[in-house]
């Protein structure tokens, strides 16, 4: 009965790691570096590394949906993401900030926090800073146009200021930031940002979010982006839950 047990055990166990092993977190559009050993690539649970910048019309993006901004010390092994209260498979996209630092990682978890090494992100070739931190966590819909999104923290529950952060390959000459609330679709917000100013490539633009969280779990945003020809115009949008 023992050995039938073991048998046992090692068919669960071959079976399990047979499809761990076969599941591919990496992006098909993330170009990896060539030749280095901190290209983008598989990882265990997760695929991670540098990789070439691609640039398509403006390439307005979210880049961060924080509750609070990331933080880690020099001796953290690992950083702990958490997001939500349910157990539901989600996925997450860690970047960084830092203009022409092009870091990403990718993967899927089940539960309401993530644990990420951060021998990657504290490589000298790499080196995230906290403050360039940047994570996105998808809740449904994440390849549609408005996918649903829920804030990442970072060991700091009892902290909440969520904000945005959206950031653009070109230079930007408009951006408009409009907001409506998920239950009613009531107008919270819509304003053109810049004026006459214009906005650098690849700096990030930081967007507070807590009024309007006050009266409404979820809302729906809308970032439409032009750069400086008319065909350089972007549009993405987002539903941002509270939790």
């Amino acid at each position: 009965m023992k050995n039938l047990s073991s048998f046992i055990f090692a068919i669960i166990f071959l079976s399990t790691m047979n499809v761990y092993a076969q599941e591919n977190f990496c992006r098909e559009e993330v170009n990896p570096i060539s030749s280095s050993d901190l290209a983008y690539k598989k990882r265990g649970d997760r695929c991670e590394g540098l990789f070439l910048q691609q640039v398509s019309a403006t390439g307005m993006r979210i880049a961060a949906y924080h509750k609070h901004p990331a933080s880690y010390d020099e001796t953290s092994l690992a950083l702990n993401i958490s997001s939500g209260t349910e157990n539901s498979s989600k996925a997450l996209t860690v970047t960084s900030l830092r203009p022409k630092q092009f870091y990403r990682m990718d993967t899927r978890f089940s539960g309401n926090n993530y644990s990420l090494p951060l021998d990657v992100v504290r490589h000298p070739d790499v080196n995230v800073t906290p403050s360039d931190f940047a994570a996105v966590v998808c809740k449904e819909n994440c390849d549609a146009s408005i996918p649903t999104l829920t804030p990442a923290s970072f060991g700091r529950g009892d902290v909440f200021n969520p904000y945005i952060a959206l950031v653009a390959n070109l230079e930007l000459f408009e951006l408009r930031i409009s907001i409506k609330a998920d239950n009613t679709g009531k107008v919270l917000f819509d304003k053109e940002m810049l004026g006459k100013r214009t906005w650098p490539a690849s700096r990030p633009a930081t967007f507070p979010l807590k009024p309007y969280f006050k009266s409404h779990e979820s809302i729906t945003i809308e970032v439409i982006a032009v750069g400086r020809g008319r065909k350089q115009i972007d549009s993405i949008s987002a539903r941002l839950e509270y939790e």
